[in-house]
């Protein structure tokens, strides 16, 4: 199924062009050498719970991004290079979502969504899993429909009778209608899961990220064990096998397929695995692990080849070092990456801005064109301000924008993951927010300033300067964690509005690698 060149344009947002990529404008990481090789991650960043569908020659990915702006959808005809098509906006500022399914069935495509509708006594999060529809990837997507069913990780798949049938995490199964929309009873066991020596170093059982294909008459259940958040050795990949969807499951008597044994290895907690077939019969796993010491970058998404064994099940290749370089699949490049800069001339957000909050009147709090983006201000500090926040596509970057604000406004731009720590200006005076106090001598009521931080692989320096050309550098820095997800965040606290102009997000060379 070919896709015309208006689809693959589609959504792509404020600060996009073709003809030079983003991940060479702004220097991404990227796993493409340009000599029919490529080295992990495929996509650099908290792009986590890949799901992944090719079609033809083409391949679709979709992430769980707890994002409040609705899911990313990608493409790529090498499962290398991946650009951006659109965000499935149905979903936007309905909730967070966790982890998801991108399926094609009888020329129509779904993805299964869990949603967070609340919190229970024990302080955990309760789901309730809703699907969209659409003709085409890149959109227009449907509006949720709640199946009225718990559980995280969806996994869909049609049995051999037609049936089709939605797994989540805990090994649960319950049958779909046959339109997908809609369950037919409750969630019950399906799948055992796999017993995890007692000795091995892991967070939780977590049985979790259930993705099933079939293979030569056999149905293949792929699911992730021992924890995303915990010890560098907790998550894994194990795959079972049936000849029906519904199982008796048989486990690969050499389980797991892929883990984390040592800490001392470049790839931390590696799981969450979705396994496809290439357009020309070869077979690869997607799956997410943390790159080894930086945990500020989140579960990247990582590319890994698998063969078959006599017996039907599937493995890593000989001497596998998923930090090596290995050669790429067939197929073309479509261009790789999510720009980050972005120089608000567009009506709309670019598709790598996210919501903070998910509420109903969040989009009312921006207003975009013209070259500037007119913040509406909430809160009374950097936490529960308006925020938009991109992820970062480097360990080491330099971010910087352009700021005006009226009197009583906050505005700033920050790195925000355990706590918060950058520069924002107040009452026309710049301070750094570690140290809580104005320290550039300029006033700036009035009149712009721009705001430059540089994070060297979590050692930060912070710059400002009243024309954007000449930069004075704060004589304190900051330590940024390396232990939570960072965000590079512009806000707006207290009464009033504030204006930015011409975000810009520069990757810088680092040791990305131990």
């Amino acid at each position: 199924m070919r896709y015309s060149r208006w689809v693959l344009l589609a959504g792509l947002g404020a600060g996009t062009t073709f003809g030079t990529s983003p991940a060479q404008r702004e220097g991404h990481v990227r796993a493409d050498r340009g000599d029919g090789t490529y080295r992990n991650p495929v996509l650099a960043g908290h792009w986590h719970d890949p799901t992944v569908l090719r079609v033809d020659e083409d391949y679709f990915l979709s992430h769980c991004e707890h994002d409040q702006r609705g899911p990313l959808i990608w493409h790529s005809r090498d499962l290398v290079n991946w650009r951006p098509l659109a965000r499935v906006e149905s979903l936007a500022n309905i909730g967070t979502i966790w982890a998801t399914d991108l399926i094609l069935h009888e020329g129509k495509y779904y993805l299964y969504c869990p949603i967070v509708t609340g919190v229970n006594e024990a302080g955990g999060h309760e789901f309730s899993t809703h699907v969209v529809t659409a003709d085409h990837p890149a959109g227009p997507w449907s509006g949720p429909v709640d199946l009225g069913i718990g559980g995280i990780d969806p996994g869909h798949v049609v049995d051999r009778d037609g049936r089709r049938f939605l797994y989540v995490n805990a090994g649960r199964v319950v049958e779909l209608s046959p339109d997908g929309l809609s369950a037919r009873g409750e969630l019950k066991e399906g799948y055992g899961g796999w017993s995890i020596p007692a000795d091995w170093v892991v967070e939780c059982e977590c049985l979790e990220s259930p993705k099933l294909f079939w293979r030569d008459g056999w149905c293949y259940l792929v699911s992730a064990l021992g924890g995303t958040a915990g010890p560098s050795t907790s998550h894994m990949v194990v795959v079972a096998r049936a000849r029906s969807a519904l199982g008796p499951w048989e486990n690969d008597p050499t389980s797991p397929l892929l883990r984390t044994t040592d800490r001392r290895e470049a790839w931390w907690s590696q799981g969450h695995g979705t396994i496809i077939e290439a357009s020309d019969g070869s077979w690869w796993m997607l799956y997410h692990a943390l790159a080894h010491g930086r945990r500020s970058l989140g579960r990247n998404t990582l590319l890994v080849p698998i063969v078959w064994t006599d017996t039907g099940w599937p493995r890593l290749p000989p001497d596998f070092d998923p930090d090596g370089v290995m050669t790429k699949p067939p197929g073309s490049s479509v261009g790789h990456g999510l720009a980050l800069s972005d120089d608000f001339t567009g009506s709309r957000l670019g598709l790598a801005w996210d919501y903070a909050h998910p509420t109903p009147d969040a989009t009312a709090r921006y207003q975009v064109g013209g070259g500037r983006l007119v913040m509406q201000a909430e809160g009374s500090n950097p936490t529960d301000a308006a925020q938009l926040r991109v992820l970062p596509a480097n360990s080491s970057y330099e971010v910087q924008v352009r700021v005006e604000s009226t009197p009583g406004v906050e505005a700033g731009l920050v790195l925000m993951g355990h706590g918060h720590t950058g520069l924002a200006l107040r009452d026309g005076r710049v301070f750094h927010h570690r140290r809580n106090r104005p320290e550039a001598p300029e006033d700036f009521t009035g009149r712009p300033v721009w705001l430059r931080l540089r994070n060297r692989d979590h050692d930060l320096e912070l710059f400002y300067s009243g024309d954007g050309e000449h930069w004075t550098k704060f004589h304190w820095g900051a330590a940024v964690s390396s232990e939570a997800v960072t965000r590079i965040v512009l806000y707006a606290a207290g009464e009033g509005q504030a204006e930015f102009r011409d975000f810009r997000y520069q990757g810088l060379p680092d040791a990305f690698r131990p």
